[in-house]
């Protein structure tokens, strides 16, 4: 099996939750039974409370000695990648070793430099100054305006293209996703919007209690809420919600979803994270303008731009 092959096993395999069952049910390589040990330790952990890496590894190390144990840790088997999925991404350039030596561990953890972990949601900080390694299947694919290939995160980007001079708007897996891929995958997506303008309306498709901000900064106003819809009906576990703003700069994006293990969710940033309180609850800040938070059985995921510190605060503990 090939790096890439290995990566996208190793990743289905922990969205599945098989690095949470125990070891018998198993099988491959004995390179890549390693990795699933070492995926399954690495879930255990959160790094916001121990700042020592070099105990954090002892500890991964002891547990991937310790079968007995491992089949007795109570982790979440939700949507949880969270060092893991780091891992997964550097696999693929460190299986030319016959099995996971302790400095490549090492390397792992060293690029995590803080975990937060709310149940339903996890954040984690990585070092902005260690990139992970290009993909190989994105090499002479991607070109910046003058025609020069792009081969490296550390090269300055600008606008990117493919070969055929299209701009590249996003990815997808592997995949590059020009600009008329994409708004053709917005018009699509439109098509499945259930758009509610009436806050009053909004608890008619969502499974949740929905409050919004008694608080908004000056020039701000509630403009709608969005559901998702398919053959099935509307998608009442998910809520978009958009706010307009007078001032150009300033903008506020909400999402509120019910709390269980289907929507629960990971954020990775190379931002600054730290731990607040809102309304007495544990949160996460990024970069002093963005907060996820959990209360009464709904995740709250808040953003802004050109807003400072004190008044993102004060928009989510107005949520009552």
């Amino acid at each position: 099996m090939n790096a890439k092959d290995t990566v996208q096993r190793l990743s289905k395999d922990i969205d599945e939750g098989l690095h949470q069952k125990d070891s018998t049910d198993w099988n491959g390589s004995p390179e890549y039974l390693e990795l699933l040990s070492l995926s399954k330790a690495l879930a255990g952990q959160d790094f916001s409370e121990i700042s020592n890496k070099s105990d954090i590894l002892d500890k991964i190390q002891s547990r991937i000695k310790i079968k007995e144990a491992d089949r007795k840790m109570k982790v979440k088997n939700s949507i949880r990648r969270p060092a893991i999925i780091m891992a997964s991404i550097l696999v693929a350039g460190a299986l030319s070793v016959s099995f996971v030596k302790p400095s490549f561990a090492q390397e792992m953890l060293d690029r995590v430099l803080q975990k937060i972990n709310l149940g339903n949601i996890i954040a984690s900080q990585y070092d902005p100054d260690q990139e992970p390694p290009f993909p190989e299947k994105w090499k002479g694919k991607l070109f910046d305006k003058d025609g020069n290939k792009i081969e490296s995160y550390t090269e300055k980007l600008g606008e990117v293209y493919n070969a055929n001079g299209e701009l590249i708007v996003g990815f997808d897996g592997d995949e590059l996703i020009t600009k008329s891929q994409q708004e053709q995958r917005d018009k699509e997506a439109a098509a499945k919007k259930v758009v509610v303008k009436e806050p009053a309306e909004l608890e008619q498709y969502a499974l949740f209690t929905v409050k919004l901000p008694k608080y908004l900064p000056e020039g701000f106003t509630f403009d709608h809420g969005e559901f998702s819809k398919d053959e099935q009906g509307v998608n009442g576990k998910y809520l978009n919600l958009i706010f307009t703003s007078e001032k150009k700069g300033k903008k506020i994006w909400m999402q509120q979803r019910f709390s269980d293990k289907e929507t629960a969710y990971e954020r990775s940033s190379t931002a600054k994270l730290e731990k607040v309180s809102v309304s007495g609850v544990d949160a996460v800040m990024w970069d002093d303008r963005s907060l996820d938070w959990e209360a009464d059985g709904v995740l709250y995921d808040l953003s802004t731009k050109g807003l400072d510190r004190a008044e993102v605060l004060k928009i989510a503990e107005s949520i009552r």
